[in-house]
């Protein structure tokens, strides 16, 4: 079971070049995860629609925390024609990449977008608050559980994987492209 992780992505990833971006950074989880891996394709895919190809100089890999994510962001924000924006695996990570905008004095969203995954409590207690994917994390748990149950109780399961839809959430921290 999980998230619809490429539409999620997509969807950010639309929301961003709706903004104007089309250079924009990937704060991405591990690269053997396959979470990881369908939000990067659906990154990307939202880039192909509006005629950019997705640029691996642009992507970075890491633990999902949100000193990794610093650490990933500092390194797209040291680039010599730096990103305008940055999708970030997730919201811990995406804390990450606010700090690493703020120590190099850039403002979000004014010179910066950033977007997190997942919608948890740290994702609108941010400042700005962050714009950033909901997963349906109770549902998840709930059909978990169910599914456990019926496992429990050796019954027949109908289907092998479930996919639950996301929802874009837009906050604060994204804006148009600095011109």
């Amino acid at each position: 079971m999980s998230a619809a992780h490429f539409g999620g992505a997509r969807a950010v990833t639309a929301h961003l070049t709706a903004l104007g971006h089309r250079r924009i950074g990937v704060v991405g989880g591990p690269h053997n995860w396959l979470a990881g891996q369908a939000r990067l394709a659906g990154h990307t895919s939202a880039l192909a629609d509006v005629g950019v190809l997705a640029d691996p100089a642009l992507v970075r890999s890491a633990e999902p925390t949100a000193e990794l994510g610093h650490r990933a962001a500092a390194e797209l924000l040291d680039l010599p024609d730096r990103p305008t924006a940055l999708v970030c695996f997730n919201d811990k990570a995406a804390v990450g990449a606010l700090a690493a905008a703020t120590e190099r004095g850039l403002r979000v969203p004014a010179d910066l977008s950033v977007t997190g995954f997942d919608d948890i409590d740290l994702a609108s207690a941010t400042t700005p608050r962050l714009t950033t994917v909901r997963q349906p994390l109770q549902e998840m748990g709930r059909i978990a559980v169910g599914l456990l149950v019926r496992l429990l109780d050796q019954h027949q399961l109908e289907a092998l994987h479930i996919e639950l839809a996301t929802e874009l959430v837009v906050r604060e921290s994204t804006g148009p492209v600095p011109a």
